[in-house]
């Protein structure tokens, strides 16, 4: 056995036993459950800060885009719990997360018919065009949105907001897209803006049905109509903006100068459009709480199941350690690939700035071969021109050289199919054998 391959397989073996330490053991998943009563509290705060601004700002795209409610991430991603049974259990599963279907009003009307006052839903409904079915639906009454464009809209741009703090990140992230989509810059830059502005609406601007209880603030007056209060937010540029909006609706939908695009927005009436004494989004909203509020106390449990008492004690036997550690080894071997590419074009390069390279070709296996989906269902709808694009696109503008990339991505494509397959197999396989579903 050469050195390298023996210094590899020591530091495989290595990583193995301390995620296994870490995560897996009685120790590790102890020490899990201690630190998740340390942060309870804080996270119950936040949790109420972070759902409802992802659920009410995704709620914007439902009627201009002509969503059905429950179609948009994040307010389709519900789960609830439950203890395994005998079989199960001796398996080594510690709990089981189901996937659920909100009991609520799912499609488009049914959230227009049950939420909005009957004098404008009809008007809302009929400027609303159908998405098109294929099969069900006829031409020329409907219209299509190619697969990715409408995984963008679905659920990426919402995303954007959770997955990227700064300002200047999420525009990198929404620039690269809209040039690989090919999707009107105006229409994305003036919804992003929209988004923001809800989000912000929750604390700087309280709203009924949405402000927080000592924690929003009272809304600034707009001098012009003392009825309507000022939202402060900062916009896809980074810079500050503010509108003056009257009710929730009024951001979510309405149009606004300077801000939205015409014939993606609704001219509203003086009064609130919603029915509040009957609103599914609010029961949304509080189950969403209450079920992540359960959740949180099998955390622990979460991270360390599928793992039997055996495989607990010892990480040889624990077959989630296994499958860790063949993963594991195939991403040393694309950093690998990537550092003999490296070492050919660019060999006086920093390792600074080689390990930028390395980090953009694990980003693309892992946005393909993301297993919790949440706005990386976009980069599987892409094409392969499209992917290519926006993966280019978007280092380049990180400041990495276009040329390598090319030459990195025409060496790994090959691979990439191969490798995002293996990795979702793997990752579900274990969970499948140990419920007993395969």
């Amino acid at each position: 056995m050469s050195s390298k391959l023996a210094q590899l397989v020591a530091e495989l073996d290595s990583q193995k036993r301390k995620y296994h330490e870490k995560v897996l053991s009685l120790d590790g998943e102890w020490s899990i459950f201690l630190r998740s009563f340390q942060v309870r509290d804080y996270t119950f705060d936040l949790s109420k800060l972070v759902i409802p601004e992802l659920y009410f700002s995704s709620m914007s795209l439902s009627l201009l885009f002509g969503f059905d409610l429950f179609d948009l991430e994040p307010f389709n991603i519900e789960f609830t719990w439950r203890y395994p049974d005998l079989d199960e259990w001796l398996r080594g599963v510690s709990i089981v997360f189901e996937r659920v279907t909100p009991p609520y009003a799912a499609r488009l009307e049914e959230f227009a018919r049950t939420g909005i006052k009957p004098e404008y839903r009809d008007q809302i409904l009929l400027t609303a065009l159908e998405k098109g079915v294929y099969g069900v639906t006829s031409y020329g009454y409907s219209y299509y949105d190619p697969p990715a464009v409408r995984e963008f809209l679905r659920a990426a741009l919402t995303l954007m907001f959770k997955k990227h703090p700064a300002v200047a990140q999420r525009r990198v992230g929404l620039e690269s897209m809209v040039r690989a989509l090919n999707v009107s810059y105006e229409i994305v830059r003036s919804t992003y803006d929209r988004l923001s502005m809800v989000i912000a609406e929750h604390t700087s601007c309280f709203t009924l049905d949405y402000g927080f209880l000592d924690l929003s603030l009272l809304c600034e007056e707009y001098e012009a109509d003392p009825a309507q209060g000022i939202v402060y937010f900062t916009d896809l540029d980074g810079a500050a903006r503010s509108a003056a909006i009257m009710t929730l609706a009024d951001a979510q939908y309405g149009c606004i100068l300077d801000l939205t695009t015409l014939d993606y927005c609704y001219l509203m009436p003086d009064e609130d459009i919603y029915v509040h004494s009957e609103q599914i989004f609010l029961d949304a909203v509080d189950d969403k709480l209450r079920r992540f509020a359960e959740r949180f106390t099998f955390l622990a449990s979460g991270f360390s199941n599928y793992v039997r008492g055996d495989e607990a004690i010892d990480y040889h036997k624990a077959e989630r350690t296994q499958i860790w550690g063949e993963l594991l080894g195939k991403r040393y071997a694309v950093e690998s690939l990537v550092h003999g590419i490296l070492d050919r074009v660019a060999p006086d390069l920093a390792m600074a700035e080689r390990r930028k390279y390395v980090t953009a070709v694990l980003q693309l296996i892992g946005h393909l071969g993301k297993r919790h989906r949440w706005g990386y269902s976009v980069y599987r709808a892409m094409t392969d021109e499209e992917l290519e694009t926006w993966w280019r696109d978007y280092w380049v503008s990180q400041g990495l050289d276009r040329a390598i990339l090319n030459t990195i991505y025409n060496a790994v494509k090959p691979l990439l199919k191969p490798l995002v397959q293996q990795k979702i197999r793997l990752g579900e396989a274990l969970r499948k054998a140990r419920l007993g579903t395969i």
